[in-house]
C-alpha cells in the first residue's frame, strides 16, 4: 500500500508481488477507421493517458484537486507505475451505439483484458 496526496493507493500490479502484466485493449470509437487524428487525439496519446489513469499518481496535479471518496479507501488501482506493463496490444474499431444524451462524440469504450505475471514463481 502507497500512502500519498492524502490517498492510500493498492495497485494489483506492483514491484512487492514481484509481477509485471500483459494489457489486450479494444478501443472502441465513434471515429471512422482511419480517423484516429481528428477529434479525440491520436491512438497513442490516447493510449497514454489510458497507462497514466491506470498507475499511482506520480505527483499531486494528476489528481486535479480529488480527494478519496466514502469507500476509497485504500483506493485500488492496477498499476504502481506504467513501467510494469511489458506487454501491449491494442486494437482499434468503430462504436455503434448511438450517442447518449450525456456522451460526448469522443468519448470511447475500452474492453481491457490483464494478464498479470509473476516475475518469480514460488518454489514447492
Amino acid at each position: 500500500m502507497k500512502a500519498q496526496f492524502g490517498f492510500r493507493f493498492l495497485p494489483l500490479v506492483c514491484n512487492y508481488f514481484d509481477s509485471v502484466c500483459a494489457l489486450d485493449i479494444l478501443f472502441l470509437r465513434r471515429d471512422k477507421p482511419g480517423d484516429l487524428i481528428k477529434g479525440g487525439g491520436d491512438i497513442d496519446n490516447r493510449v497514454k493517458v489510458l497507462l497514466d489513469a491506470l498507475r499511482v499518481p506520480q505527483n499531486h496535479d494528476e489528481l486535479a484537486g480529488a480527494s478519496p471518496g466514502q469507500n476509497e479507501d485504500p483506493f485500488c488501482c492496477l498499476l504502481e507505475d506504467d513501467k510494469l506493463v511489458t506487454e501491449l496490444h491494442v486494437t482499434t474499431d468503430q462504436l455503434f451505439t448511438p450517442l447518449k444524451e450525456d456522451e460526448a462524440q469522443n468519448d470511447v469504450h475500452l474492453i481491457i483484458h490483464v494478464r498479470t505475471i509473476p516475475l518469480n514463481s514460488p518454489t514447492l
